[in-house]
């Protein structure tokens, strides 16, 4: 039965990072649609870099590496945006390249502990994405409907 649902989580992601890219893409401004397309290409790069051995029962050194990459850019998108949710994605991402250094640090955690704390903030990411586009789109038509 977990074996099933773990089997799930993958595609679970999958799903929904495609929805949010191709909701974020034709509707949001340029720090999400930069966001997006960084969420996707770690995605990507994650699942190549991932050992080929039990998951997660040694520290993921190429994970590691895809992660501190993404924090890079988020850093650079934050950086440059006049917006505050920037903030949060790059302080989620931070929580994830810290989990590895734990994990180097520690190498006894348990594996299903560092699975789930890495990859959960990949999914407050993308939502919180979501979430800003909607925000977004709600303000611009109030502002559209109050200029008319």
């Amino acid at each position: 039965m977990l074996d099933t649902l773990l089997g799930l989580v993958p595609i679970l992601f999958l799903l929904l990072l495609i929805a949010a890219s191709i909701y974020i893409l034709a509707y949001g401004e340029t720090d999400e649609r930069l966001c997006i397309v960084t969420a996707v290409i770690s995605s990507i790069a994650t699942w190549w870099a991932a050992n080929d051995g039990p998951a997660w029962y040694r520290g993921e050194i190429g994970i590691f590496v895809v992660d501190v990459a993404t924090l890079i850019a988020f850093i650079a998108i934050m950086a440059r945006s006049t917006r505050f949710w920037p903030l949060w994605i790059t302080a989620l991402q931070t929580i994830a390249v810290m989990t590895h250094v734990a994990r180097f640090l520690k190498p006894q955690t348990v594996p299903m502990a560092y699975a789930v704390a890495e990859q959960l903030w990949a999914y407050v990411v993308i939502l919180i994405l979501i979430v800003c586009v909607r925000q977004q789109q709600l303000r611009n038509a109030s502002m559209n409907s109050t200029n008319s």
